[in-house]
């Protein structure tokens, strides 16, 4: 019996992790390039209760094993497509397929699929957290009708003349579900995201890019909560084991000859 209480207090911290995770995507359905969590899940170690055979021959038969519960083995990101959502801002721009914006913030690079930029005292293109795109794009400061085209190029009129400010290249990774999440929308590289391609957009299987548009949260608000009531029905019956448990234990104890 006192297994039955370590399996039951290992679901209800593995469950936990569940309803956080599905908190969180909640949070989050308004938060644009916002990638909903998918928490993994995995039985314990399995232990014999009974050896095969016995008593007579213990190779006759198989022997009878029990899991000793359930822990989270990994907590990634769906980098499925959210929709495009309008905002009518030359420096909002979206990503309509693969690929990340690399940023860098105080010597470090970044990636993100938030697109809402907006250009810096000299120039430069930021997202809102003060990370300026990687590849450099400087847009004067009497630059009028900005224009991002799907191929990453950037211009625009000075003084009357069209001229081109730079150009936006596109990131991807070969197992995005290896980055490292790390919050405002950003994430980074780790041993398992695997190999960088850098490429222009619309190239090498990339996307391309749509000016005046942001990508919105990807969650589905009815799965999310659909998710959330099973999360939370999983969490109670488990804590209904434990109490069981608790109550044969009682049992035994109180056992008289």
């Amino acid at each position: 019996m006192i297994r039955l209480l370590y399996r039951g207090a290992s679901a209800l911290q593995a469950q936990q992790h569940e309803v956080d995770n599905l908190a969180h995507d909640l949070a989050n359905v308004n938060t644009p390039g916002y990638k909903q969590g998918r928490v993994e899940f995995a039985d314990l170690l399995h232990r014999r209760i009974r050896e095969g055979g016995m008593p007579v021959d213990r190779t006759a038969q198989p022997g009878i094993s029990l899991g000793t519960g359930a822990k989270v083995v990994a907590l990634d990101k769906d980098f499925r497509q959210g929709a495009l959502l309008a905002t009518g801002r030359a420096l909002d721009v979206a990503i309509s397929g693969k690929g990340f914006f690399r940023v860098r913030q105080n010597g470090q690079e970044f990636l993100t699929r938030n697109g809402r930029f907006h250009r810096t005292e000299n120039g430069e293109l930021a997202i809102a957290n003060g990370a300026v795109l990687r590849r450099r794009v400087r847009i004067p400061e009497q630059a009028t009708g900005l224009q991002i085209a799907p191929d990453g190029t950037v211009g625009g009129f000075v003084d009357g003349e069209w001229t081109v400010f730079g150009r936006f290249d596109l990131v991807w990774v070969d197992n995005p579900a290896g980055l490292e999440a790390l919050g405002d929308g950003s994430y980074r590289e780790t041993p398992n995201s695997g190999r960088m391609r850098v490429d222009r957009p619309g190239e090498d299987g990339l996307g391309t890019l749509q000016a005046g548009y942001l990508e919105g949260s990807n969650v589905d608000l009815g799965e999310t909560m659909t998710n959330l009531m099973v999360a939370q029905r999983t969490h109670q019956l488990n804590a209904r084991a434990l109490q069981t448990g608790d109550e044969l234990w009682s049992l035994a104890n109180d056992l008289r000859r």
